[in-house]
């Protein structure tokens, strides 16, 4: 926990720096619609505080790839306003023995989100949404070209999202697209994890604890403007 929050801490300062070093120009440079696809390096404190039956731990980290499409809608206090839909899949591993090759935790989202893009560069945005969250943990194998998965648990459940986002050197005239970097901060709660079925022996058991937000997201991407 500790460690990621020092992660979070220093991305946010190297986006504060970053971003009052961009130019401001003053034309509008989100007259038109803003697509984005990162990759994510998540980290759920919740999830490796789990204790299953089988024993074991789920990594700090894991990996994960998302995307998101906005459009603006009005300006807003020196900036502007868009909203649009963004989404994401992402896997964290475990060292928790099990039959299969593998026990991984997978969550999925898409949100309904808002993007105030700050000052007259529009390079950084602070996020807000709301979306729907699947999750399951589930053995995997994948061995000798064959590959079977075992789904011991499965969860949905509504989660809010807040986050920042710095779009590297935006507002150059000539300048559509480019890296992007992004911080997001995932709150949703699935409830006790258990095994709801059982392949050979249990692997969570009846009450491996509860699993709640933050989740945390950090990202790199592309975007276009």
């Amino acid at each position: 926990m500790q460690a990621t929050l020092r992660i979070t801490t220093l991305f946010l300062v190297c986006v504060a720096a970053g971003a009052a070093a961009e130019p401001e120009v003053p034309e509008d440079t989100l007259a038109g619609g803003r697509m984005e696809l990162w990759l994510a390096v998540p980290s759920w404190p919740g999830l490796s505080d789990l204790e299953p039956a089988a024993g074991g731990t789920f990594d700090n980290y894991g990996l994960g790839i998302g995307g998101a499409i906005h459009w603006p809608v009005q300006r807003f206090g020196g900036g502007r306003m868009m909203v649009g839909i963004e989404g994401a899949v992402q896997a964290v591993e475990s060292n928790v023995p099990v039959y299969l090759d593998d026990l991984l935790a997978r969550d999925g989202y898409l949100a309904v989100t808002a993007k105030w893009m700050l000052g007259r560069s529009r390079a950084l945005s602070l996020d807000a949404g709301l979306g729907i969250h699947l999750l399951d943990i589930t053995q995997l194998e994948s061995d000798y070209f064959l590959y079977f998965e075992f789904e011991s648990w499965e969860e949905k459940a509504l989660g809010a999202l807040l986050g920042v986002t710095w779009d590297v050197g935006a507002g150059k005239p000539d300048k559509y697209g480019g890296l992007s970097l992004g911080l997001r901060v995932h709150f949703v709660d699935f409830g006790t994890v258990r095994d709801e079925d059982v392949f050979i022996a249990p692997v969570l058991g009846t009450n491996a604890g509860e699993l709640a937000g933050p989740l945390y997201a950090l990202q790199i991407g592309y975007r276009w403007r």
